[in-house]
């Protein structure tokens, strides 16, 4: 989307601009003495001020808005910032309005294996309801082997209303063939289904080739018996809604993007919870997530996206079952509450335009663009690998790594809890490039086999000490004084802490007590690994292996980081 130039749409702008450069060049310096002096100062500061707030508010009004293209892109180059001021950048209007008039709606009433239409724009035929354009359709009723059909011209939006609507069909129910866009509204306290059949051929029990939005405060239940519950070959947009899918494969699956905002998700799936997921563009494949509740029980993946995933201030996400939680090129937290149970890495960030092989360095791996990437668009733009978390909480129970970057690792703020691995070549923390906690406070445990601290260029410091504990216990950090500053009860087995807290101080001695035993470390923003990573230097904590100064020894062997 090509925005409006500002100095040709508002010609006046340069009249101004004109206007206050000439009263600046009116104000000479006062020759009266300093006090008239700085008064002449502050007057050219305000005319100064005036000129760059009216330029700042008619760049707003001449600015239309940013493309979803647009969005991804500043989320993945900037990182650092949060996004809730750019929300509006994921949804258009239409999405965001749920309303319809039914006195001008075409009428579809779904009658055992056919329909009965009325209005303009759809028509009959056998089995098939077909809707040729642009205009609202109302659909209300139960049907089996009937399916409802999209085909309107490519600069047409079609609105379908489910009103109570049960749809089945062996292939696809709902088939979006061409429209510039559809939108799904579920009337307000609605219960609405969905349902394809095992032997569909068709990729989504709703499947779209267009940009697809489902909206309204009703409740929608889709069965992927073949493949996705929810597929569009575009981007997918979740307002407010109730969705439940159970799906041989994804949840809710596009290829370019999938920004849900206030709606309810119960996904129960084969694979990936949601997917987004373009193998063209790599700027592409995003995920936004913001004042949503999401529950995902997943045979693969929780939440997938080939790019960015950016979740936002009051999301709630908890993934009770996966093999790896969270993964993306970029997964950046801003805030919301996160919780994640995986079989392997809780929280995955990595580049599926390169593959792996071991090598040597902190992450032990070595990368290789692979040959099929080479005609992806915007490779050279493509941000960094990485997991950023700025606020909000997160935890974590992995049995593979906790956190686990190809890139980096940054902690800025919010609460983050891992309980690691209790066996294995894993740990709660893994990262290729460097890992950096600026703030924030940090409780992780795992078997100690693995474990990494982060890299010198932190802000806050942190402890790490080899101590054991079991499942339920409680580590509590003491300072000098006697004060706790830092508490987790883990929820697994354990033989190695790492703590931070704003309160911990670098340089100062604490008391790590889990239950009737206890150890003491020194907190230091050096990076500090236990047992199989090459030991980094810096002061040791409780004079572990490979954690210590000088006299530390490294650690054994290493792995390729997380897959």
């Amino acid at each position: 989307m090509k925005r409006n130039d500002l100095w040709i749409n508002y010609p006046w702008v340069i009249f101004y601009f004109k206007f206050i450069l000439s009263s600046l060049r009116i104000l000479k310096p006062s020759r009266k003495g300093i006090e008239e002096n700085e008064m002449e100062k502050k007057r050219q500061w305000l005319l100064t001020t005036t000129l760059f707030i009216s330029l700042g508010l008619a760049a707003c009004g001449s600015q239309s808005v940013l493309s979803q293209a647009d969005a991804n892109t500043q989320t993945t180059t900037k990182t650092s910032t949060t996004s809730t001021t750019q929300t509006a950048s994921y949804f258009e209007a239409s999405d965001l309005t749920a309303t319809y008039d039914e006195s001008k709606a075409s009428k579809i009433s779904l009658q055992g294996t056919t329909a009965t239409v009325s209005g303009d724009g759809v028509t009959v035929n056998g089995s098939t309801v077909e809707i040729t354009k642009g205009g609202t359709y109302i659909v209300e009723g139960t049907a089996s082997k009937v399916q409802l059909k999209v085909a309107a011209g490519k600069e047409d939006e079609v609105q379908i209303v489910f009103k109570n609507a049960t749809l089945k069909n062996t292939e696809a129910p709902l088939l979006v063939d061409s429209a510039k866009k559809v939108i799904l509204t579920l009337a307000d306290g609605t219960k609405n289904e969905v349902s394809d059949e095992s032997t569909s051929t068709v990729k989504g029990a709703i499947y779209s080739d267009s940009d697809l939005t489902i909206n309204g405060k009703g409740s929608l239940t889709v069965t992927g018996a073949a493949s996705n519950a929810i597929k569009s070959k575009d981007g997918i947009r979740i307002v407010d809604a109730t969705v439940t899918t159970t799906a041989k494969k994804h949840g809710v699956a596009a290829n370019d993007f999938v920004n849900v905002s206030g709606a309810t998700l119960n996904l129960t799936v084969d694979e990936d919870g949601i997917h987004s997921d373009n193998e063209d563009d790599v700027l592409l494949g995003n995920i936004y997530l913001t004042n949503t509740k999401i529950t995902v029980n997943a045979g693969d993946d929780g939440i997938n996206a080939s790019n960015t995933m950016l979740i936002d201030e009051g999301a709630t996400i908890d993934v009770q079952k996966s093999e790896e939680g969270l993964e993306a090129r970029l997964i950046h937290q801003v805030g919301g509450t996160v919780t994640v149970k995986s079989s392997d890495d809780g929280l995955n960030a990595k580049d599926w335009t390169l593959e792996s092989s071991e090598g040597q360095g902190p992450g032990q791996q070595t990368k290789t663009v692979k040959a099929e990437a080479a005609n992806v668009k915007n490779l050279e733009q493509a941000g960094e690998v990485k997991i950023v978390i700025d606020g909000g909480t997160l935890t974590v129970d992995a049995e593979g790594d906790g956190l686990d970057a190809n890139g980096s690792i940054e902690i800025n703020g919010g609460t983050v809890v891992v309980n690691g691995p209790t066996s294995g070549a894993n740990a709660a923390l893994d990262y290729d490039d460097n890992g950096k906690l600026n703030g924030g406070t940090v409780l992780f445990v795992d078997n100690g086999e693995m474990t990494m601290g982060f890299g010198s260029d932190s802000s806050q410091a942190f402890l790490m000490a080899s101590v054991q504990g079991t499942a339920g216990t409680t580590v509590e950090v003491v300072d000098s004084s006697g004060k706790t500053v830092a508490s987790l009860k883990a929820s697994k087995a354990f033989s190695t802490v790492l703590i931070s807290s704003p309160e911990i101080k670098e340089g100062e001695k604490y008391t790590i007590k889990v239950g009737s035993n206890s150890t003491t470390a020194t907190a230091s923003k050096q990076a500090a690994n236990i047992g199989g990573r090459p030991g980094q230097g810096g002061p040791g904590g409780g004079g572990q292996p490979g954690q210590g100064g000088p006299g530390g020894q490294p650690g054994q062997g290493g792995r390729p980081g997380g897959r």
